[in-house]
C-alpha cells in the first residue's frame, strides 16, 4: 500500500479557546492554553472545523490564448465550528457588546444588537497522542444560520469565525506533533 495511514487525520477531540486580540498561544503541544484563554465547550464533533478559503483570481493571456500570468487578489479565510455549550466564551462570540451576569442562581442577560468584536483564536484536536493546535491573533465571529431551541435535539450555534492576517500576513500559527 502506498502512503502512510498514520498521517492521515480523523479526530477523537478537539477544542476551541478565545482570548484576547494579539494574545499568544502555546509554543508546544503540552502547555495548558494560558489563563487569558476561554474554552468555548462542548463542539459538534460530526461538523468539526470547516476551513475555507476565498480569493479572486485573474489570469492573463498572450495572443494565441496561451496563459502568461495569473494573479491573485481579496484572499479571506473562514472557520466554521458548531458550539453545543453555552457559557460566557459562546455568550460573547455570538451577543458582542451584550452583558450576561449571574447571582444566587439568576443568570441576566440584556442581549443588544451585535458589535464588531476582535479576538484571538485557538483551535487543538487531538487523537491519541497526536496533537494539532493553530492559533490565530485576530478574528470576529458571526452566527451562521438559525438557532433552534428544541425539545429533540440539542441547542447548537454555528460560529463563522473571518481570520485576519498579521502585519507580515500570517493568518495563523500551527504546531502539530505526536506527544511523546
Amino acid at each position: 500500500m502506498a502512503g502512510d495511514p498514520s498521517k492521515a487525520g480523523q479526530w477523537a477531540g478537539a477544542d476551541v479557546f478565545i482570548a484576547p486580540p494579539g494574545t499568544a498561544g502555546p509554543t508546544d503541544l503540552t502547555t495548558p492554553w494560558g489563563p487569558d484563554w476561554g474554552v468555548a465547550g462542548l463542539l459538534d464533533g460530526e461538523e468539526g472545523f470547516v476551513w475555507e478559503r476565498d480569493m479572486d483570481e485573474s489570469e492573463s493571456y498572450a495572443w494565441g490564448g496561451i496563459l502568461v500570468r495569473k494573479t491573485r487578489s481579496k484572499h479571506k479565510r473562514t472557520v466554521k465550528f458548531v458550539a453545543l455549550e453555552d457559557n460566557d466564551v459562546t455568550f460573547e462570540l455570538a451577543n458582542p457588546g451584550s452583558t450576561r451576569t449571574t447571582t444566587a442562581g439568576l443568570t441576566t442577560a440584556t442581549i443588544k444588537v451585535p458589535q464588531d468584536r476582535d479576538f484571538a483564536i485557538g483551535f487543538e484536536l487531538r487523537d491519541g497522542n497526536k496533537v494539532k493546535r493553530r492559533t490565530v491573533k485576530r478574528a470576529t465571529a458571526d452566527v451562521d444560520g438559525e438557532v433552534k431551541e428544541a425539545e429533540t435535539e440539542l441547542t447548537a450555534v454555528t460560529f463563522l469565525v473571518t481570520l485576519y492576517p498579521e502585519s507580515d500576513a500570517t493568518l495563523y500559527t500551527e504546531l502539530s506533533g505526536e506527544i511523546v
